[in-house]
């Protein structure tokens, strides 16, 4: 069935509630999916679960959706934040689709010494996340923040602990003593899972990091990975060990 996500504002969602969809989705349901008044469609929008809903009025441009009953109620996120650097725009896309698919609360941009900021558009990445959301079953969306700078994000992370993957743990006795399993392991409040630009985080940068006591520096193995590949492994372990994996 077609999941749609409804952006707010939306009334509280009951049964029998009429919801004007917006240009862009009637055009979709109507001229793409070819669908017609009396056919089914599920939405969401975030904070009232998931609903099945049923076309009432259709045109090209134009469709209303009467909420007929609610398939699933909404759940705790439990997802952490990915702060991550600026990158090039296609492994940021990448990054966005695939944190959202992997449950992501909310995606942080950072503007670092080394990160690329010059292409960033945070409306495309905002469409990006929702459609990902609508395709895996996710009852939100992540809010996908403006880019700020390292500093500004530090001074007031939103969580208890920054999960720091540093690229100069690679050697044996950090492999040993800080692997991000282990790390993840011994939290008890939220977290945030910082990600670094292409070359890394530079040594002011590092070194600001781990004089504070909120950040734990962790080892993601002994290769150097890419920025888009380190994102997926550590909110992939985060879920397993931390999340609703397990």
């Amino acid at each position: 069935m077609i999941r749609l996500y409804l952006s707010e504002p939306t009334p509280v969602f009951a049964a029998d509630l009429a919801i004007a969809l917006n240009s862009d989705q009637s055009r979709y349901l109507m001229s793409v999916m070819r669908r017609q008044v009396g056919d089914e469609v599920s939405v969401f929008n975030g904070r009232d679960g998931e609903w099945l809903g049923v076309i009432h009025e259709a045109g090209k441009k134009h469709v209303v959706l009467r909420l007929v009953v609610q398939t699933r109620p909404q759940g705790k996120a439990l997802g952490p934040t990915l702060a991550v650097a600026l990158i090039k725009r296609t492994p940021l896309e990448y990054i966005v689709e695939k944190a959202t698919e992997l449950g992501a609360a909310r995606i942080q941009l950072l503007i670092t010494r080394r990160s690329n900021a010059d292409h960033t558009k945070v409306e495309r990445l905002k469409l990006i996340a929702q459609e990902a959301a609508e395709q895996t079953e996710r009852l939100d969306v992540p809010d996908i923040l403006a880019p700020i700078r390292l500093d500004a994000f530090l001074s007031a992370p939103g969580c208890d602990a920054i999960l720091f993957g540093d690229e100069e743990t690679t050697h044996e006795a950090e492999r040993v003593t800080r692997p991000l399993h282990k790390v993840l392991s011994t939290l008890t409040g939220s977290a945030a899972i910082l990600i670094g630009p292409e070359g890394g985080f530079d040594d002011t940068e590092r070194q600001t990091l781990r004089a504070r006591a909120d950040v734990h520096p962790v080892n993601l193995g002994p290769r150097i990975l890419r920025a888009d590949t380190a994102a997926i492994a550590a909110l992939t372990l985060y879920q397993s060990v931390c999340g609703d994996w397990r």
